[in-house]
């Protein structure tokens, strides 16, 4: 059940926790947020006498507070299997909500397979002072209780970590396609889809070091998204998984309904999902390749990933690229369901492959953007594709889906991008194979598709629809508040006509799509309102921005 509350290298504060099995260990802080439904692992909280653990201290809102709990000694790969082992803890709010987390077995706590470390990690949505207490079948996890206070972020905290909780905010009545951070802005998607493999092993991206440095890379050009394999066991590489193994004959061992996790490989894959926090790039979890192995026990592996990587203020997910080549649309709307149900911080979903509007799916609450392939053919056609999804969504007066397109081609023109985020959608940019490159390979996309972000975050974008309508003579796209702000894009450039909302003043500016995300409007002059034509100052394709002026 969808929770009935909003959705919306990091800072560290390490302290010694007495935890309920008498051992001492490390517990963590760092700044993130949640909000969380229950998951009743069938454990009767009056089965065994509390543990108190007392007062952990003081977090920011947002931030990791990360619980470790003493359970039996284990091995990851003995028997009992720990990883059968299940723990949940429910925190209660100052303002009395409660929220029920996953817990996961951690090895000896510090990246060894072996040992008695279980934790939770929890973000809080609220200050002031919360209180939490485990459940679990085994005793020595069940009934801890303790209390932390929740204060306000820092100043100087990295923005995701100020803004909270990335969270799908549409509804029939506000119209609002775009996601938002729960205490910040709303956010324009400009992503990178490839290699869809990075964290498998590729020689580019083979290592930790390599990972954040491709991070930084794209940072450093606007890019806030990177689309991240996590099984594609028999899919298209056939060399990520987080079971234990190193064959995917051995994963496949130890992905079904007696799951066992490598808890190095997802403490390194955290790692680097912290890191790109830090950069202001959201981690887009692609849950299963095309054609990839589906006998996996899907609960089991979404509880883990929840429990791991959920606390992460920009976090969403994509149930399985090409869906289509192993279920029915019917089979993985229900399994969105189950990670709704499953998820105790309520990200936003996705199901890759639903290319064209389909009611089924835009009357799913479970799933909150499209994934859409193309192939070939004209650039220009994401404009309409995008308006197709919007209309369709508002004719069944539902919530407006995020329209994004993650396979978009023809691959690496900005033409194609540029006409879907004047229609209203959002991009992830697909490249041209080999895809075992360095991302400076595929220059100039992210340099300008960085440049794309940077002129629409120059407008309210979430506040404005499209528009071609208001143009009235020559090839553009707009989108637009009337009497507010326009956003055009003119793919051969040359003139264009505008409607204006009368008797209001504006300021013109014109935008060089081979910009990047430090580039500058050029041209500024001042417009009356009504029909104006506009005249591009070079050749080539061009955006313009016309925005109400702040002089009378």
């Amino acid at each position: 059940m969808r929770s009935v509350f909003a959705r919306g290298v990091t800072p560290t504060i390490i302290v010694s926790l007495l935890l309920c099995g008498g051992a001492r260990v490390g517990r963590t802080a760092t700044l993130m947020q949640a909000a969380v439904k229950k998951v009743d692992n069938g454990r009767s909280a009056q089965r065994t006498p509390q543990r108190r653990l007392g007062e952990l201290g003081r977090f920011a809102k947002w931030a990791k507070v990360e619980i470790a709990l003493a359970g039996p000694a284990s091995q990851a790969t003995g028997r009992p299997n720990p990883f059968a082992i299940l723990v949940d803890v429910v925190f209660t709010s100052p303002s009395g909500k409660t929220f029920d987390v996953p817990g996961f077995y951690d090895g000896n706590g510090k990246g060894g397979p072996n040992g008695n470390v279980w934790k939770v990690r929890f973000a809080a949505d609220e200050t002031g002072k919360w209180s939490f207490a485990s459940r679990s079948r085994d005793d020595r996890l069940d009934g801890c209780t303790g209390s932390f206070t929740v204060t306000d972020p820092a100043a100087d905290a990295p923005d995701f970590y100020r803004w909270g909780r990335l969270e799908a905010v549409a509804t029939a009545a506000n119209g609002i396609r775009y996601l938002k951070f729960r205490d910040g802005p709303y956010w324009l998607k400009a992503g990178c889809d490839d290699p869809e493999n990075f964290l498998g092993n590729y020689q580019n991206y083979n290592t930790l070091q390599k990972r954040k440095a491709a991070v930084d890379y794209l940072a450093r050009r606007g890019i806030n998204s990177i689309y991240v394999m996590t099984h594609n066991v028999d899919g298209d590489d056939k060399d990520v998984w987080p079971w234990l193994g190193a064959t995917g004959r051995e994963a496949r061992a130890n992905g079904g309904t007696q799951s066992r996790f490598d808890v190095a490989k997802l403490g390194q894959w955290r790692e680097l999902f912290e890191h790109m926090q830090a950069q202001g790039v959201v981690t887009y979890l692609v849950l299963e390749d095309d054609s990839a192995w589906k006998g996996y026990d899907h609960p089991r592996y979404y509880r883990e990933l929840i429990a791991r990587f959920g606390d992460l203020p920009a976090l969403i997910f994509n149930f399985n690229e090409e869906h289509n080549e192993n279920y029915r649309l019917s089979a993985a709307l229900d399994y969105m369901r189950q990670l709704d149900e499953i998820d105790a911080y309520d990200h936003p979903r996705g199901i890759h492959n639903v290319n064209s509007p389909n009611d089924d799916y835009i009357d799913a609450s479970q799933v909150d953007f499209t994934s859409i392939q193309t192939n070939g053919g004209d650039a220009l056609r994401h404009n309409k594709l995008t308006l197709d999804w919007i209309d369709r969504c508002r004719s069944r007066r539902k919530r407006v889906l995020m329209v994004g397109f993650d396979e978009g081609r023809p691959e690496e023109n900005r033409k194609a991008w540029w006409s879907a985020y004047l229609g209203g959608g959002v991009w992830e940019a697909h490249v041209r194979q080999p895809y075992d490159r360095p991302l400076g390979a595929w220059e100039p996309v992210w340099t300008e598709l960085g440049g794309t972000r940077a002129f629409m975050e120059s407008v309210p974008f979430w506040e404005m629809q499209p528009r071609n309508d208001l143009v009235t003579s020559g090839k553009a796209f707009c989108l637009a508040r009337p009497g507010v702000a326009y956003a055009l894009y003119l793919p051969a450039g040359g003139s264009v006509g505008v409607e204006l909302a009368a008797r209001t003043g504006y300021e013109a500016a014109w935008w060089n799509p081979a910009n990047g995300r430090n580039g500058s409007f050029q041209g500024r002059h001042r417009a009356g309102g009504g029909r104006r034509k506009f005249t591009a100052p070079g050749p080539g394709d061009w955006a313009l921005r016309i925005v109400k002026s702040e002089q009378p």
